[in-house]
């Protein structure tokens, strides 16, 4: 129909004889209508599979049953609770299986970044590819191609740096954050690196699988205190390596005592400068340890004393010179309570620029029964340490035998060693391999390394070489 004017008008019969023409949408097929369902669960709103659900049954029926609608999983972290993020996450994930899935996530404060990747990181194996967004910055990473002949995935290193995020302190801010992955055709280990102010604990809602972690403080204001820190590996049970960069940074007095944290796969503790060893020490269980690093532990100024007294910490008898008596106390009570707890079949302990006290020297190495190498750096260590190694006459119902602690020992490795003659070296270590080569010729001192002591002389060398022969290296 024309108007006066020659507009065309269009009849409301017409109208509505078109729209009864066009086919239902109960009507198409429902491939195509999840096709559409899985462009819409791509826009960027991360409840749209929850809201198209809720139109009709038909709907709902589809969008349940469909993983691929559910693949995308876009977290909106703004003002959300993290009970919020886990209930959605372990959601698209059980809906997605057993197809991969994809993570967008949209931060606004990177402190929570770690509590929220826990919640995907139990389900790496099918994780594909993360896209973090924050203040601008845009973040992707690929998990590596998800095939039927990829290899089995395994949570392998965490990285975290101690500092604020993005701000540069080795010239290498851009990777505060970032996934990577390497590995043979069997495995990829999947490893990890963050930066943050402080450990997360109280909002962390999953357990963080990686077998190895490293902690790094960058500045003073954001050193861990050991109540913090012990309560994050609380939630690393499947630790076997950890390794721990401090400031040397004295914790002060501890209110109340820390939380007791097992990590039953740990094989290898290392702490670096740190002053609060003896907090972290003494609240680990570690029945597996078999390698203890301790370094750059020793301090010349005094610490706040430990928030309980316990057996051993009275004053040294022997009164050995010390340049770091505080720091000696702590390490030395510390190691003395992670021995008496793990029982731990130790078979390494480095101690560079880290020392105790002799009577802690002597409790230690009494327990150390599967000990095969010590090495020792920058030690104040007197001839009274020198003698421990010295065989000793042990009185039993039998009458008398001879014995010596650190029985397997087969490395001993001494660095810079200033207060400890040579004569006592060449004393004792010489009674110790006759003894041993003898008695236990498959557990007897096997390399012995000698190095910037300068109380042990070149005639030290030559005497001390008669009996160690080319198992000495001096320097």
């Amino acid at each position: 129909m024309l108007c006066t004017h020659g507009t065309m008008i269009i009849s409301t019969s017409t109208v509505n004889k078109d729209i009864q023409s066009f086919p239902p949408f109960a009507s198409l097929p429902s491939e195509l209508l999840i096709e559409i369902f899985s462009t819409c669960s791509l826009t960027g709103d991360w409840h749209i599979p929850l809201t198209l659900s809720k139109v009709c049954r038909l709907w709902r029926d589809l969008i349940v049953s469909a993983p691929c609608i559910w693949q995308t999983i876009v977290v909106l972290e703004s003002r959300r609770a993290m009970s919020s993020i886990r209930t959605q996450a372990e959601l698209w994930v059980t809906r997605s299986s057993p197809l991969p899935f994809n993570v967008v996530l949209k931060l606004t404060d990177f402190e929570r970044l770690l509590p929220i990747m826990s919640c995907f990181l139990p389900n790496i194996a099918r994780w594909m590819r993360c896209t973090i967004t924050y203040d601008g910055r845009i973040f992707e990473t690929s998990l590596s191609d998800l095939t039927l002949s990829s290899p089995r995935r395994i949570l392998h290193h965490l990285d975290i740096l101690l500092k604020t995020p993005f701000e540069d302190v080795a010239g290498d801010d851009e990777d505060d954050v970032i996934f990577f992955s390497c590995g043979s055709t069997t495995y990829r280990h999947i490893s990890m690196r963050v930066a943050t102010t402080k450990l997360p604990h109280t909002e962390m809602v999953n357990p963080l699988l990686f077998t190895s972690l490293d902690i790094s403080e960058t500045a003073f204001e954001y050193s861990v205190r050991s109540p913090d820190l012990l309560r994050f590996l609380a939630h690393c049970p499947n630790l076997e390596h950890l390794y721990f960069h401090g400031l040397s940074n004295d914790e002060g007095t501890l209110n109340a005592p820390p939380p007791s944290i097992a990590l039953p796969r740990l094989h290898t503790l290392l702490l670096d400068q740190v002053c609060n060893q003896r907090s972290i020490l003494s609240h680990l269980h570690l029945p597996a340890l078999r390698e203890l690093h301790l370094r750059h532990i020793n301090v010349d100024y005094s610490l706040e004393p430990y928030h309980v007294s316990e057996e051993g910490d009275s004053d040294d008898e022997s009164h050995d010179f010390s340049q770091s008596p505080h720091s000696d106390l702590h390490t030395g009570m510390g190691i003395r309570k992670l021995l008496s707890r793990s029982h731990p079949p130790l078979e390494i302990l480095d101690m560079d620029l880290s020392d105790m006290r002799t009577k802690d020297f002597r409790w230690v190495f009494d327990k150390l029964s599967d000990l095969k190498q010590f090495s020792i750096v920058g030690s104040d260590m007197s001839d009274s340490v020198v003698a421990l190694f010295m065989p000793f006459v042990v009185k039993d119902g039998d009458g008398e035998q001879m014995s010596v602690r650190l029985p397997q020992l087969s490395v001993l490795k001494m660095y810079s060693c200033q207060q400890l003659s040579g004569d006592a070296l060449v004393k004792t270590l010489s009674a110790r391999v006759h003894y041993t080569d003898h008695a236990t010729p498959d557990a007897t001192l096997k390399t012995v390394v000698i190095s910037s002591c300068n109380d042990f002389t070149a005639g030290n060398a030559q005497e001390l070489s008669w009996d160690l022969h080319d198992r000495l290296h001096v320097s």
